[in-house]
């Protein structure tokens, strides 16, 4: 993990704080990660608004997917199921939800996006981001056989040029990726959305991280504050319309928060 350079400081215009200092590990994943957007992308803006509000200083550091799975010492930004299979954490906080959709190119594979069934995946070359999808049971049970990357940019290159027939990814990862390496073929990628995709992203307290039990209800109870105040709200509006937003984001969020609160008593 590194500090957070005087520059970046800046972007966040943090006041001197007295409480906890928490460091973490985030995978670049635009537009929920990104150490190239303001407030270090939507997660990014989430875990300053609730740090703030918990009294914590907390920075964040962009490592690649495989040094963050080798690294077991660390706090973590993700899917929880995904990191607890490598590392032991002593808390795990819930704040936001993603879902996953399968994306291809029309001019090779001329789908009708509004169905596709998971048969349809069957003898195809399916690219798969390491950890986006933790429960495979599904497919494995139909034999669908996937090739796995570390970059997103890589498997939607390979997509554009045919050497994957589809890309499962998240979806607003998977939009925002088209629009910056094929700005002028948007409308010549399909996407078609993966029903119960829906997963968690959450802030991993280590075990080795100082109070991390005290600390996690901390960052809950701000969790909440942020959300009762309307800022979580405007924060989902800088990257969802009111159209892309699932109508249930909130119920779905509240049933993971409860999942792993449980989970740790």
């Amino acid at each position: 993990m590194f500090i957070i350079s005087l520059s970046l400081m800046g972007l966040f215009s943090l006041p001197a704080f007295s409480g906890p200092v928490l460091k973490l590990d985030a995978n670049e994943s635009a537009p929920f990660w990104s150490a190239s957007l303001p407030g270090n992308g939507m997660c990014g803006e989430i875990v300053q608004a609730m740090s703030k509000a918990a009294d914590v200083e907390a920075s964040i550091s962009f490592k690649p997917l495989k040094r963050m799975i080798e690294n077991d010492a660390n706090n973590d930004l993700g899917n929880p199921a995904f990191f607890m299979k490598n590392q032991e954490f002593s808390a795990v906080i819930p704040i936001a939800v993603y879902h996953v959709s399968i994306f291809y190119y029309l001019p090779n594979q001329p789908h009708d996006s509004s169905a596709m069934p998971l048969e349809h995946l069957k003898n195809h070359k399916v690219g798969l981001l390491k950890g986006t999808l933790v429960d495979r049971s599904s497919f494995e049970q139909l034999g669908i056989q996937f090739e796995e990357s570390y970059s997103h940019q890589s498997m939607f290159k390979k997509l554009r040029k045919g050497r994957l027939d589809m890309v499962i990814e998240v979806d607003l990862i998977g939009q925002q990726i088209i629009r910056n390496l094929f700005p002028d073929e948007v409308e010549q990628f399909g996407v078609a959305v993966m029903p119960r995709s829906d997963a968690p992203i959450a802030v991993l307290l280590a075990e080795n991280q100082p109070d991390s039990i005290a600390l996690g209800k901390r960052l809950r109870d701000a969790l909440q504050q942020v959300r009762d105040n309307g800022e979580y709200q405007r924060i989902l509006d800088k990257y969802y319309s009111s159209e892309t937003l699932p109508k249930n984001y909130f119920n779905q969020l509240d049933r993971f928060s409860y999942l792993y609160a449980e989970a740790e008593e």
